[in-house]
């Protein structure tokens, strides 16, 4: 009896190989995106208190440097903001062709894995239909040896 032995067991691992670069490409994407979520997150915030703290100035006397200064530094911030922004979407765009990418990796194996189960489950039969085959034999050959020795006389 032969042991099951598939043969597409090194194109099955380069596969999962390519799977598991996928998913950690995917991982980093996707980290990249939280960073960046999380830096336009922390310059909302900002903006928010420097716009408080603008309001603060309602209806007093400041000097026209600082509400220059204020407005300036309000400017610079919305325009950090739409910039982070900008770069979500080519982020996005990678992020679903990565995505793509890992499906296909992820059904390139689940064939493989698939065809594999097949193949030792075939294995499987045929081992058994050789036993079955086997014992057969070994039990018509019992049967027959007996019955030829008795009609001997």
């Amino acid at each position: 009896m032969t042991p099951f032995k598939f043969r597409l067991a090194a194109v099955l691992r380069y596969r999962q190989r390519l799977l598991e670069e996928k998913q950690s490409e995917m991982q980093r994407l996707h980290a990249a995106r939280r960073r960046l979520e999380d830096e336009i997150g922390a310059l909302d915030a900002e903006a928010a208190r420097s716009e408080d703290a603008m309001n603060q100035f309602v209806g007093q006397i400041v000097a026209a440097t600082e509400l220059r200064l204020s407005g300036d530094h309000g400017q610079r911030l919305r325009r950090r903001i739409l910039d982070k922004r900008e770069l979500l979407a080519p982020l996005d765009e990678q992020i679903t062709a990565k995505r793509n990418e890992l499906v296909e990796a992820r059904r390139g194996v689940k064939s493989l894995e698939q065809l594999r189960q097949r193949r030792a489950s075939r294995h499987r039969k045929e081992l058994d239909l050789e036993q079955q085959k086997f014992a057969d034999e070994t039990s018509q050959r019992k049967f027959t040896l007996s019955f030829a020795r008795k009609k001997l006389p």
